[in-house]
């Protein structure tokens, strides 16, 4: 029996294997590490820009009514808004109807 085929079957391997084994051991938990956070930046940026884009419709609502001379603060001027938030929500609800049809 040769030196060499002793030590694959005592388990043991040269210093090369061992070196690559701990640079995976120690990569893997690093990697899930910044998967994990990268999913949580994603979704924060994500929440950010709903949040942001729903600020701009409610903008563009009150702008809209307040352009027809609606004054804003009155009851009109609620209904208004309201009116024009159902619109879009319908007019997205379409939207996601279509899409959904197609697959």
């Amino acid at each position: 029996m040769y030196p060499s085929e002793r030590r694959d079957e005592d388990g043991e391997h040269g210093p090369i294997y061992m070196a690559i084994e701990r640079a995976l051991w120690a990569l893997g938990p690093a990697l899930l590490l910044f998967m994990v956070l990268g999913q949580l930046s994603t979704q924060a940026s994500r929440q950010q820009a709903d949040a942001d884009l729903a600020m701009k419709i409610a903008s563009e609502n009150l702008a809209f009514c307040s352009n027809w001379g609606i004054p804003a603060g009155s009851a009109e001027h609620a209904s208004c808004v309201l009116d024009l938030t159902g619109i879009r929500a319908r007019a997205e609800q379409r939207v996601r109807d279509e899409v959904a049809s197609r697959f």
